[in-house]
């Protein structure tokens, strides 16, 4: 029943950011298993505890290997994103999509040239966003323990 309700809750928020749900079984294929897997492994990285983060002088050493986790989990990520930005611009282009990424895609770009938004910037505020509503979720339900 818990994981139910956690794959319900992390697919609001898919659905909300990509038009599309990505948790529960009937959804498995190698894409959704990866976005899936990815996503949660960041979040776990976020809540372990980081002798460097209390202890300075240790925090370049990466004693426990934390800092390369999240920077190989946030490359994979990024590609991720990449790739679901390019389809959506294949699939649809820059149209009134009904959801968070084809908002930021139909955005006009402010400074500088260009008719919208850079895709690294459209990265950045997704992984902020997913990341904010997920963590959110996860407390909020206490399925943390889902992640190992």
């Amino acid at each position: 029943m818990r994981t139910r309700l956690f794959d319900t809750s992390m697919n609001m928020m898919t659905r909300l950011l990509f038009g599309k749900r990505y948790f529960g079984l009937k959804l498995s294929n190698k894409k959704n298993d990866e976005f899936k897997d990815n996503i949660l492994k960041q979040l776990a990285i976020v809540g372990i505890f980081n002798i460097g983060d209390f202890v300075p002088l240790l925090r370049p050493f990466d004693l426990q290997g934390i800092i390369a986790q999240s920077k190989q989990l946030r490359l994979k990520i990024d590609q991720i994103f990449d790739e679901m930005i390019q389809d959506r611009l294949k699939q649809n282009g820059l149209n009134d999509s009904k959801d968070f990424l084809g908002a930021m895609l139909s955005l006009p770009k402010t400074h500088g040239l260009g008719d919208r938004l850079g895709d690294n910037t459209i990265k950045a505020i997704l992984n902020v966003s997913y990341h904010a509503l997920a963590i959110y979720s996860m407390i909020s339900s206490k399925e943390l323990n889902v992640v190992q």
